[in-house]
Parts: structure tokens; sequence; C-alpha cells
């Protein structure tokens, strides 16, 4: 196999603008109903709303943080709410589903979001029944990434040896935590982005395209 991966065994991979593009519009969606959600919360102006939305996130790591942390909201009933988005610009992915296919070892979903919302994307992209597990916000103890009590988590409940593990992400600080594990990481780049995380090394492979990516693993393994 192309030795910059031969070691792996578990493959983990982030879910939103990682397994679709960002030309499907989800998480455009997804602030507006958290900012819907805030508004009618605390019955206030969608700019108020929009502003409470952003400074949590920036202080608690989600909205969702802040909203529990400080006034006591249910997470299950929120992010019902919140993942109530339209996921028609989705479309199935059969060749990225055959390229995770034949990956050799474990496949797994490590998202900020929550399972049920994960497997309705996964469903509509065409990759149910793909991943061995979803650890979901609930099973981080709605501890987010980039928090690393949650990559512990991660790997002590579904028993990772972090060293022998590959996390594809598109948000690069929260490849991090999982570079100090020790974790190849994949950083997946889209346009205008920049990364964020004021961290020189924690980047092992930049790419834009997950499917591209893996084609090309593909190709090396078929040359060698």
């Amino acid at each position: 196999m192309n030795p910059a991966y031969a070691h792996i065994d578990t493959w983990i991979f982030d879910l939103d603008l990682t397994l679709y593009p960002p030309e499907a519009n989800i998480m455009a969606q997804v602030r507006d109903r958290i900012a819907l959600f805030v508004q009618n919360h605390f019955q206030i102006g969608p700019d108020e709303a929009h502003g409470i939305r952003y400074r949590y996130w920036k202080q608690y790591g989600t909205t969702l943080g802040g909203l529990m942390h400080e006034h006591g909201v249910e997470p299950h009933g929120y992010l019902d709410f919140v993942h109530d988005v339209d996921l028609s610009l989705l479309l199935p992915a059969p060749e990225l589903r055959a390229r995770i296919e034949a990956l050799p070892g474990r496949k797994l979903i490590f998202t900020n979001a929550d399972a049920p919302y994960a497997e309705r994307v996964l469903e509509i992209r065409g990759l149910s029944g793909l991943f061995e597990d979803v650890f979901d916000i609930h099973r981080m103890a709605h501890r987010p990434k980039p928090d690393p009590v949650s990559y512990t988590a991660l790997c002590a409940e579904l028993g990772i040896h972090a060293p022998r593990a590959l996390f594809v992400e598109d948000s690069a600080h929260n490849l991090v935590p999982a570079k100090a594990m020790g974790m190849t990481t994949i950083w997946v780049k889209h346009d205008g982005e920049a990364d964020s995380s004021g961290d020189d090394d924690h980047i092992d492979h930049e790419i834009t395209d997950v499917t591209e990516w893996l084609s090309a693993i593909h190709s090396l393994e078929r040359a060698t």
C-alpha cells in the first residue's frame, strides 16, 4: 500500500463538508435554524439571535453548549429542530462509497452533529451501512471537537489506537488534538478557507476532495 497510509487500520471521517461538498448549502441552513431556535427561545429579533448564536459558538464550541450551560436547554429537541433542513441538494455518491468501502480496516464517523441527522445524510449520499459507528455529540457528552476530551473518549470507547488511525476533517483546528494523539491527519480545504488553528504541524496531507484523494490512494495501490 502507499507507504503514507500502510500503517492505518482505522479511518475516521468527519461528516458535514467532508462527506459532501459545500455547494449542497446544508450548513447555512443549519446556522439559520440555530438562530431561529435562539430567536424563539428568547423571544428576540433575528439580529440579536444571530449574535447570541455566534457568541456561544465562539465561547463553547457550539451554540448548544452555551444554551445548555447557561440556560438548561435540552439537547435532543434542540438538535431535532436545527437539523430539520432541506437535504435535497445532496446527491448519491457511488464512487465515494466504493472508495471508502475498499479501504482496509475500520471506518467511523466523528461528528459534532447527532447520529439521527448523520444517518439521514449518509442515506441520501448512498453511504448507509458503510461505517461501523457514528460517534456523535451526545457520546462526546456535548463537548464538541476540538475538545481533546472527546477525542480521548472516542478512542477509549471504540478501542482505537491513535497512531494507527487517520482522521479526515474540513475544519483544520479540529485536527490539532488528533495529531497530538498521533493520528494521521487529512485536511479537506475548501476554496478560500484558511487554516485557523495557528498550528503549523497538525496537517499531514491537504486535499480538496475526499473522493479524488481516495481515488489517488487506490491508484497507487494498484500501481504497486
